[in-house]
């Protein structure tokens, strides 16, 4: 019988009837199907296809990690023409059309990451076995880069789970993991733990070979809500209006993925397979050279490089010292544990320490609830953390993470103590946001062990860790400190001791530019709209309250001396703090909050326009005048500060504030961060709309160069 090996996959026959097809893409730690895979994939299909007495294929991975992880990122990004693009669609469709129709029966196998093109493959085949482990997801979410699905996967996703289902996956690029998975009807069956089915065989072979071929082409109807709205074209068209009613609210101006996406899976029902193919052709073609997508893989790519940039450890950190277990040292212990670090965790007394105890173990019964941990493995993870007020444990960290009290004294007293407590050789960190560390080596024997490792709230969601190097810092504590960062799955980038470093030296003039907003007469949530509308997950007020008005306030004065009168003066922050309107954690700020319902906190708008005494500017104006100068405003005063930091080198590069800033702050991604938005729109049309302001609203909006 005929095999086939190369340097992505290999055919093996056995005398039972069987074939398996074993992918494993040889130079990438993940699968991903790049020119050479796809041209082995044709190839293998044909060498199947020529058998005459198999009985079933299997297809299943070689690595460990995953199935396939999507496509090459990096042959996506070298797409130089839409029709390129279309040609590439078309291949990809043709792919899956031969594997779909194959003469005997196929099975995937299926752990890890199977997204994107993975799962395109999967879908082609007739039956799929997915590995039960939290690292198994399955996904479609090319939207993430600005593309759709475009090897067939809005076609035959809705005909595999039903089209309401699917279009929660595409529009969204939603993952399913291996239990939900199965509940939709994406998978036939799971296992408990990864499988070799050329070594141990599986009962849905058997049931595979038995059934054969799966027919194709109709939505399934397997539940009350598909029978009634699936099962005729006006059904299907109340779904397809309440997905575009959600698109016209989440999905931020200039992103035209979703929408494309909605039209494929829409002309393919309403027209054929045919024309639905030929829709992902035509609007892969339209995006690939959208300057969406193009930023989108560009800030995919820049994190891969920044990840390989730090190479691996010669010995990597597994003993690490957390002093403090509030909300970030809680969130840093809990991730450091989940990573397999031994982490001793330090309080002032026992009553914090038992507060903070409790606060980690929370976070771990979250994780568990998620279907993240098992039980045993909160047991484990627990385990690994040792709770002291007296320093034990410290005398073996290799790495320390200070996240006490935004307070300059203590915490100068606390690395002095750590300096006393810690081998020679472990790294010393500080968590602050506003303090420069700097400050913090002033008086220390050895201030080159002294680093910034600036986490950002919530620590197991944020991706951002600021690697802030002080005057004094060695390149030995940058290295150990970002490599231990990248460890825990962070992407983390260097940058220059400065007041608020990049992420919130960038955010604070927004945030105070939509107070000032809101003290002149503009609605609470509407400034909140404009900038959701812009692209980013949540307006400024909004942000403000879920941060915290003290904690705002705090980072603020932190960062003040580095703005000077660039930064309008307001005294919001005190009024609400004064009167306890913190935002979420009281219940109350610029918004009433219940639950996951808010409204606006009219008391608050009323105090603080009448203490601030400022004319209403907006009265009269036209909505869309308003909305517009609005997001200039909120936009353009970022694009500034942005700017200014490259020029005062607090970031090394354009590319790295602008990932900071997405990863950081939530910058809508689709702009590629305030740097490239800036020049995307013109630098000389940007000054121009600058000076505008500045001559409207105040000097603050002068160009760099000119005020």
């Amino acid at each position: 019988m005929s095999s086939l090996s190369t340097n992505t996959l290999a055919v093996n026959m056995s005398s039972a009837g069987l074939a398996f097809l074993r992918i494993d893409v040889q130079g990438h730690a993940v699968n991903v199907l790049n020119s050479q895979l796809l041209n082995d994939l044709e190839q293998a299909l044909k060498v199947v296809g020529g058998e005459t007495n198999l009985k079933l294929l299997v297809i299943q991975s070689g690595k460990r990690n995953g199935f396939i992880a999507g496509a090459d990122v990096h042959e996506l990004a070298g797409i130089a023409s839409a029709d390129e693009a279309r040609r590439l669609s078309q291949r990809g469709q043709q792919l899956m059309q031969a594997l779909a129709d194959l003469r005997v029966p196929t099975l995937a196998v299926i752990h890890g990451a199977c997204l994107g093109g993975g799962l395109e493959l999967a879908l082609a085949c007739d039956y799929r076995l997915a590995v039960d482990i939290p690292a198994t997801q399955l996904g479609l979410p090319e939207v993430e880069l600005g593309l759709i699905p475009a090897w067939g996967g809005t076609q035959r996703l809705p005909r595999t789970i039903g089209l309401e289902r699917a279009l929660q996956l595409i529009l969204a690029g939603r993952r399913l993991d291996a239990r939900r998975a199965l509940y939709q009807g994406l998978v036939d069956q799971l296992v408990q733990e990864p499988i070799d089915l050329a070594l141990t065989p599986h009962p849905l072979m058997d049931e595979a070979m038995q059934r054969g071929k799966r027919t194709r082409g109709q939505l399934p109807l397997s539940n009350w809500r598909q029978r009634v709205l699936e099962s005729s074209a006006v059904g299907r068209r109340l779904v397809f209006r309440a997905f575009e009613k959600i698109l016209r609210g989440r999905v931020p101006d200039d992103m035209r993925a979703p929408w494309e996406a909605l039209e494929a899976v829409r002309a393919g029902l309403n027209d054929g397979l045919d024309a639905g193919l030929r829709r992902e052709q035509e609007a892969v073609g339209r995006l690939a050279q959208d300057n969406a997508s193009r930023n989108l893989i560009g800030l995919f790519l820049r994190r891969e490089e920044v990840r390989k940039s730090l190479g691996s450890p010669d010995k990597p950190i597994t003993r690490v010292g957390v002093v403090g277990a509030g909300t970030m040292g809680a969130g840093i212990v809990e991730l450091a544990a989940l990573k397999g670090c031994e982490v001793a965790v330090q309080e002032v007394n026992e009553v914090a320490l038992g507060a903070g105890v409790m606060r980690i173990a929370s976070l771990f019964q979250k994780a568990q609830q998620q279907g993240i941990l098992t039980e045993e493995d909160f047991r484990r993870n627990l385990a690994r953390i040792q709770a002291t007020i007296r320093w034990e444990g410290f005398d073996k960290a290799e790495l320390v993470i200070e996240a006490a009290s935004e307070d300059l004294a203590i915490k100068r007293e606390l690395f002095k103590e750590l300096e006393r407590r810690t081998p020679a050789q472990a790294t010393l960190a500080t968590n602050t946001s506003s303090l420069l560390v700097g400050r913090l080596q002033e008086g220390m024997s050895h201030p080159e062990r002294v680093v910034g490792l600036h986490f950002f709230n919530p620590v197991h969601r944020m991706p951002l860790v600021e690697v802030v190097r002080g005057p004094k810092t060695s390149a030995r504590a940058i290295e150990r400190a970002a490599q231990w960062a990248a460890g825990l799955g962070k992407t983390p980038l260097v940058v220059k001791d400065s007041p608020g470093f990049i992420v919130n030296r960038v955010l604070i003039p927004y945030l105070n530019e939509a107070v000032l907003l809101l003290l002149e007469g503009m609605e609470a949530d509407r400034i909140d709209h404009v900038m959701v509308r812009f692209g980013m997950p949540l307006g400024p007020l909004e942000l403000l309250d879920q941060i915290g008005i003290d904690v705002a306030a705090h980072i603020a004065k932190g960062v003040e001396p580095v703005f000077g009168n660039r930064l309008p003066a307001h005294g919001a922050f005190e009024i609400m703090a004064n009167r306890g309107w913190l935002g979420v954690k009281s219940g109350r700020g610029f918004y009433v909050h219940k639950g996951k319902r808010r409204k606006v906190h009219g008391e608050a708008v009323t105090a603080l326009r009448k203490q601030a005494g400022r004319s209403v500017a907006f009265a009269g104006l036209p909505r869309a005048a308003l909305v517009q100068q609005a997001r200039e405003r909120l936009v353009l005063i970022m694009c500034k500060e942005a700017f200014l930091c490259l020029q005062e080198g607090v970031a090394d590069s354009a590319e790295v504030l602008d990932l900071a800033m997405v990863l950081g702050s939530g910058w809508a991604p689709h702009r590629g961060g305030p740097i490239t938005h800036a020049r995307q729109r013109g630098i000389d049309a940007v000054t121009e709309t600058m000076k505008s302001l500045a001559a409207q609203v105040g000097e603050r909006f002068a160009p760099m160069g000119t005020g």
